[in-house]
């Protein structure tokens, strides 16, 4: 179960989505740290479908702070 406090979520509660889509950028990468994702999924299935049908730009999917797609 993912927990995440955050402004928007001050309490215990598990986050509903935690598979999030970022830029791969190189500005992407500087500003995932301090920035909201692009999109937030529930499962990784939905959220490596929407990384991989975005065309012009390059995306990631992240779990955790852990980047799980494409393969680190």
């Amino acid at each position: 179960m993912v927990k995440a406090l955050t402004p928007n979520n001050p309490t215990d509660e598990p986050d509903p989505a935690p598979f999030k889509v970022h830029l791969l950028t190189r500005a992407g990468r500087l500003m995932r740290a301090r920035s909201e994702p692009v999109r937030a999924f529930a499962t990784k299935d939905e959220a490596v479908r929407f990384a991989g049908r975005q065309l012009g730009e390059h995306y990631a999917v992240y779990h955790k702070d852990r980047k799980i797609w494409p393969a680190p």
